[in-house]
C-alpha cells in the first residue's frame, strides 16, 4: 500500500516542526551562555573590588572604604541577580531541548512509518508482478489447448 499523501504531509509538518526547535533550542543556548559571561564578567568586577579593598588599607578615609563597601554590596547584589538569571535560562534552555527531543521523536516515527509504507508497497507490487509473470508462463507450458508440451 502507498503512502498517503497525508502522511507524508504529517510528515514534512514535523520536519518541520522538529526544525524550528532545534533552531529555538540554538537561540536558547545562545541567550544561556550570554548570561553566563555577564555573570563572569560581574564577579570578575566584584573580585577585583574586593581586592582593591583589602589592599588600600589606611591610605582610604572612612567616606572611600564607605563607597567602596556600596559598591562592592551593588555588585553582590547583581551577581545574585544575575545568578537567577542564569538559572532561569538554563532551565528554559533545558524546556526547549525536551520539546525539541520529542519533536524530533515524532518526525522520526513518522518517516519509520511512511518507510515501511512504501517498502510494503513495494514487496506488494513485486509480488503482483512476480504472479503475473509466472501466469504467462503456464499459460505458454499449458499451450493453446490447456495441455501441457509444447
Amino acid at each position: 500500500m502507498p503512502p498517503r499523501p497525508a502522511l507524508d504531509s504529517l510528515q514534512r509538518l514535523a520536519e518541520f516542526g522538529a526544525d524550528a526547535a532545534s533552531r529555538e533550542v540554538g537561540q536558547r543556548l545562545h541567550r544561556l551562555r550570554n548570561e553566563e559571561e555577564r555573570l563572569h564578567q560581574i564577579n570578575g568586577y566584584l573580585q577585583h573590588y574586593e581586592r582593591l579593598a583589602a589592599d588600600a588599607g589606611q591610605a582610604l578615609t572612612l567616606g572611600m572604604i564607605t563607597d567602596r563597601r556600596r559598591f562592592t554590596e551593588r555588585l553582590r547584589e547583581a551577581a545574585r541577580q544575575q545568578q537567577k538569571l542564569v538559572v532561569e535560562e538554563e532551565r528554559r534552555y533545558q524546556q526547549q531541548l525536551a520539546r525539541w527531543r520529542e519533536a524530533r521523536a515524532q518526525a522520526l516515527s513518522l518517516q519509520r512509518f511512511n518507510e515501511r509504507r512504501r517498502e510494503e508497497a513495494d514487496e506488494q507490487l513485486a509480488r503482483r508482478e512476480q504472479r503475473q509473470l509466472d501466469e504467462i508462463g503456464l499459460r505458454r507450458t499449458a499451450g493453446p489447448a490447456g495441455t501441457m508440451g509444447g
